[in-house]
């Protein structure tokens, strides 16, 4: 991770792993949407701030090569026990050439950098065909709340579809895909809610997160 939020926050945060039934619940839905348009089988994916591995791991079980990236070392640590590809790095500097994955992937990083326009930008200047992104919709009322209440969070505020777009855009991106779903959250929502919360699971202006798959220009769907 980079950009907000202090290290002794991450800290705190209690992740649970790829393999719980709420992780799962909260993924699968949203690499359905970019599957739309992307199918990942194959694919060579970079994962711009993978955390402890919660997509690079379900990812990599829909058949593409994933490389996980993050700053926190710990993160890698968890990813690595995890079985995932994965190595400390910086998502506003990435290390690898010009288009040498298919695809970059991101989730929960743009707000909390400190430029995400830069991210944007590496990810698009590392990948072949696509950007991939997931993030939180300002326009939830759990999301407007927790991001107004945890100042880590705080770049969720500015988390809205037209930012997202513009970002994108200003990448040299055409975004192919927008969707707003779901209200389940990774790590706070009650494993007993996730069969009532999978009715949310469609495109709607208030869902929790948007997501997003934009094009290289000129690449083919």
């Amino acid at each position: 991770m980079t950009g907000r939020g202090s290290t002794s926050y991450w800290r705190k945060v209690r992740y649970r792993g790829p393999d719980h039934p709420v992780v799962g619940a909260y993924v699968r839905p949203k690499l359905d949407v970019i599957e739309e348009v992307l199918p990942l089988r194959g694919l060579d994916v970079l994962d711009v701030g993978c955390g402890p591995g919660l997509f690079s791991k379900h990812i990599a079980a829909r058949g593409a090569n994933v490389v996980g990236i993050d700053a926190s070392a710990a993160m890698i640590e968890r990813a690595l026990r995890e079985g995932v590809r994965a190595e400390v790095g910086d998502a506003e500097n990435l290390r690898f050439g010009d288009g040498e994955f298919d695809v970059a992937f991101e989730a929960n990083v743009l707000h909390h950098a400190a430029d995400p326009l830069k991210v944007v930008r590496e990810m698009a200047r590392v990948s072949r065909m696509a950007v991939a992104i997931v993030e939180p919709n300002r326009l939830n009322p759990v999301m407007f709340w927790f991001s107004l209440l945890v100042g880590a969070e705080r770049g969720g505020l500015r988390s809205s579809r037209r930012n997202l777009v513009r970002q994108l855009a200003a990448a040299g991106l055409h975004v192919e895909l927008f969707e707003t779903t779901g209200m389940i959250s990774q790590n706070n929502t009650p494993e007993f809610l996730v069969p009532a919360l999978r009715r949310f699971d469609f495109n709607f202006p208030l869902g929790e997160y948007h997501v997003a798959v934009a094009l290289k220009r000129g690449a083919a769907k």
